[in-house]
């Protein structure tokens, strides 16, 4: 059985799972934040950049109508990811509805 760590001596670990995970996270929160500012469309809870992986850029939103808005705008969400956000691998956006 193992011993039981705290939680700031597990992060510290070089090779932590539970860091290199913490790390995706705050990571992405970071990217969300200033896909957002950029993309300056209002309300800003209704969306969120979910993934992003090889060439794809995945928002999830919360309803069909902020699907729309989005899907409209993905000319201007792959020039801020590719531009201002130094994405430039990612050539396509996906949107997906949070399902409830």
């Amino acid at each position: 059985m193992k011993k039981s760590q705290h939680i700031a001596s597990i992060l510290n670990q070089k090779k932590s799972p539970i860091l290199t995970l913490y790390q995706k996270a705050k990571s992405f929160i970071e990217i969300d934040q200033k896909l957002k500012e950029h993309l300056n469309l209002g309300s800003q809870d209704h969306y969120w950049l979910s993934d992003l992986s090889d060439d794809v850029a995945t928002i999830v939103v919360d309803s069909s109508s902020w699907a729309t808005r989005l899907r409209y705008n993905i000319p201007k969400i792959l020039k801020i990811l590719n531009t201002n956000l130094n994405f430039n691998k990612i050539k396509t956006v996906r949107i997906k509805i949070k399902k409830n």
